[in-house]
């Protein structure tokens, strides 16, 4: 049987991921050979020549040759459009307009495939395909081509992802489930996209941080301190709100969680419940709400994953 051997890189504001891993479409499983995280440089040469260099070393890792692998997945941070792959726009903001995919192509020297999608995209076809969508199909019977997904992540931003039978949405400059930038609270907190309100000004890492830093506030929360309630009690409507509004958009049979505020378990008690108040169809209807199954690497799979479902 022939060996898949895909690799994926998962770039973040402050991090890089890479990857390579044997996957096995049978069993929806992932087997990973080699895996290094570096930081992100914020600069486009340096950048570049820091993904040349995580690629060689993961090869060496892994005792492969570039031309051992089927293809190169990678997770980009922002709106990509859907056939140039170049970064429209996103809160890592010196990707914008740079064309990654050729000039890796250029610097490796390969015709190894290499496709690429939105981070928050890959991270919710990762968690369909091998993750929290094998949970849902062993207790529901709903097959994972079958299955309608929102992923979210609640991380330095506020990321989302739809996958309907198996497939990304992208929308038609690759703008779809920017999910960071529905306006919550009209006339409120100033985005860095020029709005005022987005979900991403409220509900992410970042903005928990402007308040109190996030790592005390949460073990405050853990404990029950009163000093943090009335926080606690805000994000939760704010998040509720927003579920909601994805919910009756999108009529989803699970959301998925990742990034990490994902984490905070205080975050997600009894969420369903809530959530079953605010929706248009009855309770009874509620989607389900799951903590990623696949980790931190969600995302890093999921551009495996996506380069064997559109390279098939």
């Amino acid at each position: 049987m022939e060996k898949k051997f895909y690799l994926g890189l998962d770039v973040g504001g402050t991090k890089v991921e890479g990857a390579i891993a044997l996957l096995d479409e049978s069993t929806h499983s992932i087997t990973v050979l080699a895996k290094k995280r570096i930081a992100c440089i914020q600069e486009v040469p340096a950048f570049m020549d820091s993904l040349v260099q995580l690629i060689n070393e993961l090869l060496i890792e892994s005792a492969l040759s570039i031309s051992d692998l089927k293809a190169i997945g990678l997770g980009l941070p922002g709106t990509l459009h859907p056939k140039t792959k170049i970064m429209l726009n996103g809160n890592t903001q010196f990707l914008i307009g740079v064309d990654v995919v050729n000039t890796l192509h250029e610097k490796l020297n390969t015709d190894t495939p290499i496709v690429a999608q939105n981070d928050a995209n890959l991270f919710a076809l990762a968690e369909a395909w091998g993750g929290a969508g094998k949970h849902y199909a062993l207790h529901t019977g709903v097959p994972f081509n079958e299955q309608v997904v929102i992923g979210v992540t609640l991380g330095t931003g506020v990321g989302g992802g739809f996958v309907s039978q198996g497939k990304i949405l992208n929308g038609a400059l690759g703008s779809a489930l920017e999910v960071g930038h529905i306006v919550l609270h009209s006339g409120g907190n100033k985005c860095y996209c020029g709005q005022q309100g987005c979900s991403e000004s409220y509900l992410s890492g970042t903005a928990i941080n402007k308040k109190m830093d996030s790592k005390i506030l949460f073990e405050k929360a853990n404990v029950g301190d009163p000093e943090v309630l009335q926080t606690m009690i805000d994000y939760r409507l704010d998040l509720v709100q927003f579920l909601s509004i994805l919910n009756n958009l999108f009529n989803p049979h699970y959301i998925v969680f990742g990034g990490g505020l994902s984490a905070q378990k205080v975050l997600f008690e009894d969420l369903k419940t809530d959530l079953a108040e605010n929706i248009f169809l009855s309770k009874e209807y509620c989607p389900e709400i799951y903590i990623n199954h696949l980790g931190d690497s969600a995302g890093l799979f999921g551009a495996m994953i996506y380069a064997n479902e559109i390279l098939s």
